[in-house]
């Protein structure tokens, strides 16, 4: 009986002591789907042309160029006055993109992306192998993430 004690504290205490390992793929650090934002400026005194009044966001269409230019679904964040222009969520199935961005009817840029959803050390992100905005200048904020697209008026 005395043995049968010992050998059930033996096999508890296994357990207890097992289940406090930490296993390294227990933290969640997945990045999560990639989204890009941006906004457009006036090339020549760098206001936001939504902010001044220039370009309506009523007015902004986003279509997909390889999918017989179908709407694209965006996001315009007006928080702060920032306007900005949200595209994605990219590379969790939406690998590759060929966007046009409008106002009107006045093409603004065009977005050529290729990324990829990828695991390492049991945490997944995304992946850019390749981003082109085109038909444009444009700068990226290296403190906030986003891409300034210049607009010659």
């Amino acid at each position: 009986m005395m043995k049968t004690k010992i050998l059930v504290l033996f096999f508890i205490a296994a357990c207890a002591l097992n289940s406090c390992s930490v296993d390294k793929c227990d933290v969640d650090c997945n990045s999560g789907p990639l989204s890009l934002n941006f906004q457009l400026l006036d090339k020549t005194i760098g206001e936001n042309l939504f902010t001044n009044g220039t370009f309506d966001p009523t007015d902004i269409q986003v279509l997909d160029l390889d999918s017989e230019n179908s709407n694209v679904q965006f996001i315009f964040n007006t928080e702060n006055d920032r306007n900005i222009i949200s595209l994605g969520p990219f590379g969790w199935g939406n690998n590759n993109v060929n966007y046009i961005l409008k106002i009107e009817e006045r093409a603004v840029f065009t977005l050529k992306l290729d990324a990829e959803q990828k695991t390492e050390d049991c945490c997944s992100f995304v992946a850019v192998n390749n981003l082109e905005i085109k038909n444009t200048d444009y700068e990226l904020n290296s403190e906030t993430g986003i891409y300034e697209i210049l607009v010659a008026l």
